[in-house]
């Protein structure tokens, strides 16, 4: 801790606002009967008497509830999400982001570890906060730590960190309950910063060819990894990919866009609970994503047939596990676009 935080606003009450315990007591054991290690589980009561319009709103967001994760794993349950709704708790949303998680200390599921000594820190920093959960994916694209693969742009060119695109309000949410990133009304949107890059009577003559059929991150990311580089158990080697499909959102404004691999397998949950997933097939494990490597000049930015008749690049029905091919048969690529 250091000395500072004692003289800080957080530190008026004295640790036991938050922290709870016994102060008065004698004796170790007894100052920490009642001890509360993390708060801001509890955000009403540690963060709620000074941000209560805050913590209404995070209670709702998608970082505290993981709500995304669930509503997949619901359709995937289906009649056993009754049976399947407790291990999802104890594993899945055991690593939901409190206020602390982002302000205080590094995440639980990092292994903890105060940020600034105990301060709190109103901007999150981009590695010790924002880092600590997204940095086996998003932050090594974004720094450019894939070897042989620049920083981001954003980075590269600007040092824009986290916050700039994701700000204080889309993190914490505005009270309403989204079923998925995808659907938050304040997501990043490229067009915000880019207005010349959208596509009708656009300046730029390949985005006003594809029109609304390709999300931006076709042409302007870079490799990147996939879920089960790091999630296939001890021995896995991490390896870059880059798969063009089709989205599975019914939603999406567009048609085709980068897939990320996710290895959920159907007997995932049968070390706790057998037939956990019996809708397995509802959702598929090729997933949209939006790779944080963003650059303006690409391979495929290069030329036409650097993604027309490229076949390497698309996903393919015999790029897929058999065990999965149902799942995905809404997002493989039944055709890959004639070279021009």
């Amino acid at each position: 801790m250091k000395p500072a935080f004692l003289t800080s606003t957080h530190n008026m009450a004295g640790c036991e606002s938050c922290h709870k315990g016994t102060p008065k007591a004698s004796d170790r054991e007894g100052a920490h009967a009642g001890f509360v290690a993390r708060p801001s589980r509890q955000p009403e009561a540690a963060c709620g008497a000074c941000h209560a319009d805050l913590v209404a709103n995070v209670k709702t967001s998608m970082h505290f509830t993981v709500r995304g994760e669930e509503n997949l794993m619901k359709s995937r349950a289906a009649h056993r999400w009754p049976d399947v709704q407790p291990v999802f708790r104890q594993a899945c949303q055991s690593c939901h982001a409190s206020c602390g998680d982002c302000h205080v200390s590094k995440a639980k599921s990092a292994r903890g570890g105060l940020m600034d000594g105990h301060l709190f820190v109103k901007r999150p920093p981009m590695e010790e906060g924002c880092g600590t959960c997204h940095g086996g994916r998003v932050g090594p694209e974004y720094l450019g730590k894939n070897e042989g693969f620049p920083p981001d742009v954003h980075w590269q060119k600007a040092k824009m960190d986290c916050v700039t695109c994701h700000p204080a309000a889309q993190m914490h949410g505005d009270g309403t309950a989204y079923p998925d990133r995808h659907a938050v009304r304040t997501k990043p949107q490229c067009l915000a910063c880019h207005p010349n890059a959208k596509a009708a009577g656009s300046p730029i003559e390949q985005h006003a060819v594809h029109q609304d059929r390709v999300t931006c991150v076709v042409c302007h990311s870079t490799v990147y990894r996939g879920c089960e580089n790091c999630h296939v158990g001890a021995g896995a080697k991490s390896s870059l990919q880059f798969k063009i499909g089709r989205t599975a959102r019914a939603d999406a404004p567009y048609r085709f866009t980068l897939l990320r691999h996710v290895p959920t397998v159907r007997t995932m949950l049968d070390p706790k609970l057998k037939d956990g997933m019996p809708n397995y097939d509802a959702v598929p494990t090729w997933k949209d994503t939006t790779p944080h490597n963003i650059q303006r000049r690409t391979p495929r930015t290069a030329t036409c047939n650097n993604c027309h008749g490229n076949a390497r690049i698309f996903l393919k029905p015999g790029d897929l596990n058999p065990a999965e091919a149902a799942a995905n048969a809404k997002v493989v690529m039944p055709d890959i676009p004639p070279r021009r």
